[in-house]
């Protein structure tokens, strides 16, 4: 019998595995945009009613890292993923 904590915990898998799928690809191509998408989906995660309070501060400080990754990529594309951050971080 599931109730319903479980089933909400449950509803974060699919974001967790696509969060992870995203990591490996950006492991073999790194892109700005797969790095933004990775930090969206932790900021997601992070406020999920499913998630526990440990792992919401790892998923907010993950988001974090993610989202101002990108002020150290290569100057064409930092510009835009440093401003991509700072607008993140204002929403948070």
């Amino acid at each position: 019998m599931h109730d319903r904590l479980d089933d909400t915990a449950a509803s974060a898998e699919p974001l967790i595995a696509g969060t992870l799928a995203l990591m490996m690809f950006y492991a073999d191509k790194p892109s700005v945009a797969a790095m933004q998408k990775i930090g969206r989906n932790l900021q997601t995660l992070q406020q999920h009613p499913g998630i526990g309070a440990e792992l919401s501060v790892v998923c907010r400080r993950l988001a974090t890292y993610w989202l101002t990754l990108g002020c150290e990529v290569q100057a064409v594309d930092a510009h835009t993923a440093c401003r991509f951050a700072a607008a993140s971080a204002a929403l948070q």
